[in-house]
């Protein structure tokens, strides 16, 4: 038996096709169902049954869409109050798919419904758990999404499941989670690296490092950041059978296209390297530099019905924004422009950006405002003195604890965060400086 890793860096998460021979199964699939098909396809593939771990909080599932265009088994907790067709499954559920033996095991803590899938083969016997959101390598999904009220009695139902899997399966197996590559639904993890089988997570793994329950439920809860704004949207819309996303180039707009829509409220998203930003813009353009945390920040802090127009350069990739927009179910891209052009009709504006070296050297002693727009949970670890923490997807929101007289100079960990933060603030008229630098490059940061 093998498994191919369909990862999805920009949201932090992994779906897996397990194969043996010409039969697959495949875990966890994101919208873009193109992809599991055509990793199939290159390999004579075929899809013989899909299964979702969860309802999934972080993106929108392609499984629904996957399973029903291929005609096979789509494999949900019998308790998802779905829309649509499925098999519902319960713990101790066994399927077999040719040459594959697939298991379920509910393992409840993510959310209440939560199951892992075991797959073993005749050949491989020890085979591997795809474990979605329940036990992540160093690390647990987080049990805070659901509500208030069913975040304590979650947290203990993780920290048993996760006993459960090294409890009750080989040490040697597979552990294959969904989340825990960067993604908000990841909770707090250890540094060690860990082997990927469930023997190593044992050695490594948080939830392992508390003997005692209690101890381990009030120090995760006592962790969580703030989640994504547009998570609430993600849960119903699984549940509802969402449509496969097969994304298109937008269309390109004339500048004086783009300025109309903007005008009517279209909210115009520039996705250069920032340094381009700094540079020149179109005044009136929000930077959201094309990356791995993307989607994740810009679902954040914008409507998820709002209108968008990206706002492009010859080096950018307006599809894979688009693709990564639409796995969040952000979908109203309504074209493209040329950033020189849409500056040549709006008005260009330009933001200043330094390095800690130059802010300690130049600015520190002057009279300004230094904001941090990391998480909390990285502020809490330490920071720069005298900075006000506003964590980037609140900074819409907070506007008015900001002197606008004064000078606003943005940092975060890297410079990615502060450089958006620092185009909103610079488009609501406030005097804005960023620092696109590393922390650790500031002076005396510890």
């Amino acid at each position: 038996m093998d498994v191919l890793v369909i990862a999805t860096p920009e949201l932090g998460d992994r779906s897996y096709v397990a194969y043996e021979g010409t039969t697959a199964f495949v875990i966890d699939p994101q919208r873009d169902i193109d992809r599991v098909v055509q990793a199939c396809a290159d390999r004579h593939l075929i899809i013989a049954g899909v299964g979702d771990t969860h309802m999934h909080n972080d993106y929108v599932s392609g499984g629904f869409a996957l399973a029903s265009e291929l005609g096979v088994p789509y494999l949900v907790h019998a308790d998802d109050p779905v829309a649509f067709e499925r098999v519902g499954v319960r713990d101790g559920d066994e399927f077999v798919f040719g040459p594959l033996h697939v298991t379920v095991l509910h393992t409840p803590g993510h959310t209440p419904t939560h199951i892992s899938f075991r797959i073993t083969s005749d050949e491989d016997p020890v085979g591997a758990v795809m474990s979605g959101g329940s036990l992540l390598y160093g690390s647990v999904g987080r049990t805070d999404l659901i509500s208030e009220e069913m975040t304590e009695p979650l947290t203990r139902a993780q920290y048993r499941s996760a006993h459960r899997l090294v409890g009750e399966l080989p040490g040697e197996a597979q552990l294959m989670p969904t989340h825990g590559f960067g993604s908000f639904c990841s909770a707090v993890s250890v540094q060690e690296e860990s082997d990927g089988t469930l023997g190593g997570e044992r050695r490594v793994n948080i939830v392992f490092k508390y003997p005692n329950e209690d101890d381990f439920v009030r120090m995760l809860m006592a962790s969580y950041d703030p989640y994504p704004a547009y998570y609430r949207h993600m849960g119903p819309a699984n549940l509802a059978g969402p449509s496969a996303l097969r994304p298109k180039e937008p269309r390109q707009l004339s500048a004086a296209e783009a300025a109309k829509l903007i005008s009517e409220g279209a909210i115009a998203i520039d996705i250069r390297d920032r340094k381009e930003y700094f540079n020149g813009h179109p005044r009136g353009a929000y930077l959201m530099e094309y990356g791995n945390a993307f989607s994740t920040y810009l679902g954040w802090m914008i409507p998820s019905d709002a209108a968008i127009i990206l706002v492009t350069g010859p080096s950018s990739d307006a599809l894979a924004a688009v693709r990564s927009l639409g796995l969040i179910g952000i979908e109203r891209i309504i074209g493209q422009v040329n950033a020189t052009e849409l500056a040549s009709t709006l008005g260009e504006g330009t933001m200043a950006a330094l390095s800690f070296d130059e802010y300690f050297a130049s600015l520190r002693d002057t009279d300004h405002q230094l904001l941090d727009v990391r998480n909390p949970s990285e502020h809490r670890q330490g920071g720069i003195p005298g900075a006000k923490q506003m964590p980037i997807y609140e900074v819409a929101n907070r506007l008015e604890e900001l002197d606008r007289n004064t000078p606003v100079v943005v940092h975060c960990a890297a410079g990615y965060r502060a450089s958006a933060a620092g185009s909103l603030l610079a488009q609501r008229g406030y005097d804005v400086i960023v620092i696109d630098d590393e922390l650790p490059n500031a002076p005396g940061h510890h």
